[in-house]
């Protein structure tokens, strides 16, 4: 199986409840329609026990930050409501 090696076109730092989070939109090298988004803390539901973790792949730049975006959003809103973060989430 061969390596795949990406570009980190965008990074993010952000805040959220007192976790520093590093977020990350990256491109295969040699593929301009290829774009996901990799950060590095998740997120566990109050009422559910499996980590929200992104793995899509989407076909433009500005999907995958419109998806990174709303994940953090998310992320936010669910420690919000009591849920926690994932153990052992860091890439």
């Amino acid at each position: 199986m061969s390596a795949v090696i990406y570009n980190v076109i965008k990074e993010f730092f952000v805040e959220i409840h007192g976790y520093p989070v590093k977020a990350r939109i990256l491109s295969p090298i040699n593929d301009e329609n290829s774009f996901k988004f990799q950060i590095s803390l998740y997120f566990k539901s109050k009422h559910n026990a499996d980590e929200s973790e992104p793995a899509s792949t989407f076909t433009s730049y500005a999907n995958a930050e419109r998806h990174l975006l709303a994940y953090l959003e998310a992320f936010q809103n669910t420690l919000d409501l009591g849920g926690e973060v994932a153990e052992g989430s860091k890439f």
